[in-house]
């Protein structure tokens, strides 16, 4: 069952956020609070829908943290030290154990820049192989794109890479709390990284999840990535945390990204099959995802790439790649 203020939206999407404790340090996102959604379970959840701009200053993308029992886990730290020292104080309002591991889900600078701020406090940072090469080789480009995309809003930002790799799919146990680390390969990108908490129905998914909101496809394998879905929605949870939007109770969210990129995939497919270019299926593309469209508020920023991405898929599918 989900707790205390899951049914209750603000405007623009954002969820209320619950403060648990006495205030703690001032935070550089005084917006930023924690929402209980399972028993110990905490997510953090931006109102934007949006790539990190000037607007949001890079606080684009939800976090989440579990308390163990014996110190914390954290799954994604934000788009820079500043974000994470907020994510740092924000948990300090809810719980004053030590931070003892970090979890990065995904290559993407919106997922990691801010563990600095998590850094030297015997902090265990956790991420896939692929999660873990990509930031140690991109990382200055992350820091340097980021930046630009804010307007130095990100600036100031020391990196910090994830150092313990997750091989494979792992049920492991942190302090009191049994959490399967699911490694499901280029979803959304390389080496995304799923936290699944069944004793307590909490699906931790970052980006391989967006909560009414278009999800971004640059760097993924579309057709994985709804199959990965679907195994995802296997799981039955009770409520699922997603990488940017939402909130949502049971697999809603899943299986409503699932439907948005199958039917992206089907008519960008049936484009390709009728001799079009991916500039020329706009319509059609808008037409048939009508109803996404009007409850992602950011579907006209992402669509023309994600057209554009996926035919790319379906033509390299078509030549038996």
């Amino acid at each position: 069952m989900l707790r205390r203020t899951l049914a209750t939206t603000a405007i623009g999407g954002a969820l209320l956020g619950l403060s648990a404790c006495a205030s703690g340090p001032e935070k550089a996102y005084p917006g930023m609070e924690a929402t209980e959604v399972a028993d110990g379970v905490w997510a953090v959840i931006s109102p934007a829908r949006s790539f990190p701009n000037e607007e949001n200053r890079g606080w684009n993308s939800n976090m989440a943290f579990v308390e163990t029992g014996e110190g914390v886990l954290v799954l994604d730290t934000g788009s820079s030290e500043t974000i994470g020292e907020s994510l740092k104080a924000t948990i300090r309002e809810v719980t004053d154990a030590p931070i003892r591991w970090v979890v990065n889900s995904s290559s993407h600078g919106d997922h990691w820049l801010g563990n600095h701020a998590f850094a030297g406090d015997g902090t265990t940072f956790l991420a896939t192989p692929e999660v873990r090469s990509i930031t140690e080789s991109e990382g200055e480009t992350w820091r340097e794109r980021v930046s630009q995309m804010t307007g130095g809003a990100t600036d100031g930002t020391t990196l910090h890479p994830p150092q313990e790799a997750v091989e494979e799919t792992t049920t492991r146990t942190f302090g009191e709390v049994e959490v399967e680390l699911r490694t499901v390969g280029n979803a959304h990108s390389p080496g995304d990284l799923v936290l699944w908490l069944p004793e307590k129905g909490a699906l931790l998914t970052a980006d391989v999840a967006f909560g009414e909101a278009a999800p971004a496809t640059m760097d993924a394998d579309v057709r994985h990535w709804i199959d990965t879905l679907a195994e995802l929605e296997a799981l039955e949870p009770e409520v699922v945390v997603p990488g940017h939007g939402r909130i949502g109770e049971g697999s809603f969210i899943l299986a409503d990204v699932r439907g948005y990129l199958e039917t992206l995939w089907e008519t960008v497919e049936a484009g390709y099959d009728q001799g079009k270019l991916d500039y020329q299926m706009r319509d059609e593309v808008d037409e048939a995802l009508a109803d996404w469209a009007e409850r992602y508020p950011n579907y006209d920023e992402r669509i023309g790439q994600s057209i554009s991405h996926v035919y790319l898929q379906v033509e390299e599918a078509a030549f038996g790649g």
